[in-house]
Protein backbone atom coordinates (compact mmCIF):
# COMPACT_ATOMS: atom_id res chain seq x y z
CA UNK A 1 0.00 0.00 0.00
CA UNK A 2 2.63 2.08 0.82
CA UNK A 3 4.11 1.73 -2.71
CA UNK A 4 1.28 2.65 -4.32
CA UNK A 5 1.00 6.54 -2.75
CA UNK A 6 -1.30 5.05 0.56
CA UNK A 7 -0.55 6.17 4.38
CA UNK A 8 -0.53 3.34 5.87
CA UNK A 9 -2.87 4.58 9.27
CA UNK A 10 -2.37 1.36 11.61
CA UNK A 11 -2.05 -2.34 11.33
CA UNK A 12 -2.50 -4.93 13.98
CA UNK A 13 -0.11 -6.43 16.27
CA UNK A 14 0.04 -9.97 15.66
CA UNK A 15 2.09 -11.07 17.79
CA UNK A 16 -0.10 -10.26 20.74
CA UNK A 17 -3.32 -11.73 18.76
CA UNK A 18 -4.57 -8.25 18.41
CA UNK A 19 -8.31 -8.42 17.31
CA UNK A 20 -9.76 -5.65 14.97
CA UNK A 21 -8.99 -4.13 11.68
CA UNK A 22 -5.62 -5.69 10.57
CA UNK A 23 -4.78 -2.27 7.82
CA UNK A 24 -5.92 0.80 7.55
CA UNK A 25 -4.63 3.20 5.00
CA UNK A 26 -6.02 6.31 3.46
CA UNK A 27 -5.22 8.32 0.00
CA UNK A 28 -6.15 11.54 -0.11
CA UNK A 29 -10.13 10.83 0.20
CA UNK A 30 -10.25 7.36 0.37
CA UNK A 31 -9.81 4.77 2.64
CA UNK A 32 -8.66 1.16 2.24
CA UNK A 33 -8.96 -1.11 5.65
CA UNK A 34 -7.59 -4.90 4.56
CA UNK A 35 -8.55 -7.76 6.68
CA UNK A 36 -5.68 -10.26 6.05
CA UNK A 37 -4.99 -14.03 6.92
CA UNK A 38 -2.53 -16.48 6.68
CA UNK A 39 -2.37 -20.16 5.72
CA UNK A 40 -2.48 -22.17 8.49
CA UNK A 41 -0.02 -24.66 9.36
CA UNK A 42 -0.33 -28.37 10.65
CA UNK A 43 2.17 -27.31 13.57
CA UNK A 44 1.48 -24.72 16.59
CA UNK A 45 3.80 -21.83 15.92
CA UNK A 46 2.91 -20.51 19.50
CA UNK A 47 6.72 -21.25 21.28
CA UNK A 48 5.03 -22.88 23.78
CA UNK A 49 3.38 -25.25 21.65
CA UNK A 50 6.35 -25.38 18.84
CA UNK A 51 6.13 -28.48 16.67
CA UNK A 52 2.96 -29.67 18.62
CA UNK A 53 0.53 -30.86 15.98
CA UNK A 54 -2.81 -28.85 15.69
CA UNK A 55 -6.12 -31.04 15.47
CA UNK A 56 -7.34 -29.10 12.76
CA UNK A 57 -5.95 -30.14 9.23
CA UNK A 58 -4.53 -26.61 7.78
CA UNK A 59 -7.47 -26.77 4.60
CA UNK A 60 -10.64 -27.07 7.48
CA UNK A 61 -8.58 -24.06 9.68
CA UNK A 62 -8.62 -21.82 6.12
CA UNK A 63 -12.16 -22.11 5.71
CA UNK A 64 -12.72 -21.19 9.33
CA UNK A 65 -10.19 -18.06 8.79
CA UNK A 66 -11.84 -17.32 5.30
CA UNK A 67 -15.07 -17.16 6.67
CA UNK A 68 -14.00 -14.83 9.36
CA UNK A 69 -12.54 -12.20 6.89
CA UNK A 70 -15.78 -12.70 4.92
CA UNK A 71 -17.70 -11.44 8.06
CA UNK A 72 -15.15 -8.73 8.95
CA UNK A 73 -15.35 -7.29 5.33
CA UNK A 74 -19.28 -7.21 5.61
CA UNK A 75 -18.98 -5.64 8.69
CA UNK A 76 -17.16 -2.87 7.40
CA UNK A 77 -19.35 -2.76 4.04
CA UNK A 78 -22.47 -1.99 6.69
CA UNK A 79 -20.38 0.64 9.29
CA UNK A 80 -18.56 2.20 6.80
CA UNK A 81 -20.07 2.39 3.47
CA UNK A 82 -17.86 4.38 1.67
CA UNK A 83 -14.27 2.50 2.30
CA UNK A 84 -13.17 0.03 0.42
CA UNK A 85 -13.41 -3.60 2.27
CA UNK A 86 -10.23 -5.98 0.83
CA UNK A 87 -9.41 -9.79 1.94
CA UNK A 88 -5.78 -10.72 1.33
CA UNK A 89 -5.21 -13.97 1.27
CA UNK A 90 -1.82 -15.99 0.56
CA UNK A 91 -2.49 -17.42 -2.91
CA UNK A 92 -2.90 -21.46 -2.41
CA UNK A 93 -5.47 -23.37 -3.56
CA UNK A 94 -7.95 -23.58 -1.08
CA UNK A 95 -8.35 -20.03 -0.14
CA UNK A 96 -9.00 -19.93 -4.16
CA UNK A 97 -11.55 -22.47 -4.53
CA UNK A 98 -13.39 -20.67 -1.48
CA UNK A 99 -13.38 -16.93 -2.70
CA UNK A 100 -14.45 -18.07 -5.77
CA UNK A 101 -17.45 -19.77 -4.42
CA UNK A 102 -18.66 -16.43 -3.20
CA UNK A 103 -17.14 -14.43 -5.44
CA UNK A 104 -20.48 -13.05 -7.17
CA UNK A 105 -21.51 -12.20 -3.79
CA UNK A 106 -18.62 -10.55 -2.64
CA UNK A 107 -18.45 -8.66 -6.03
CA UNK A 108 -21.83 -7.17 -5.36
CA UNK A 109 -21.09 -6.24 -1.85
CA UNK A 110 -18.18 -4.34 -3.21
CA UNK A 111 -15.72 -6.51 -1.24
CA UNK A 112 -12.33 -7.03 -2.78
CA UNK A 113 -9.75 -10.13 -2.30
CA UNK A 114 -6.43 -9.28 -3.01
CA UNK A 115 -3.88 -12.85 -3.71
CA UNK A 116 -0.24 -12.74 -1.97
CA UNK A 117 1.88 -14.87 -3.92
CA UNK A 118 5.02 -16.03 -1.62
CA UNK A 119 7.48 -14.11 -3.06
CA UNK A 120 5.07 -10.65 -1.87
CA UNK A 121 3.51 -9.96 -4.81
CA UNK A 122 -0.02 -8.95 -4.98
CA UNK A 123 -2.77 -9.12 -7.03
CA UNK A 124 -6.31 -9.29 -7.10
CA UNK A 125 -9.54 -10.42 -8.68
Amino acid sequence: LALAGWTVLSVANTATREHGVDIEASRGVDRVVVEVKGYPSRFYADPRRAGEPKPALPASQARVWFSQAVYAAMRLRTTQPTWASVIALPDFPTYRRLSEGVAWALGQCAVQVWWVSEDGAVTHD
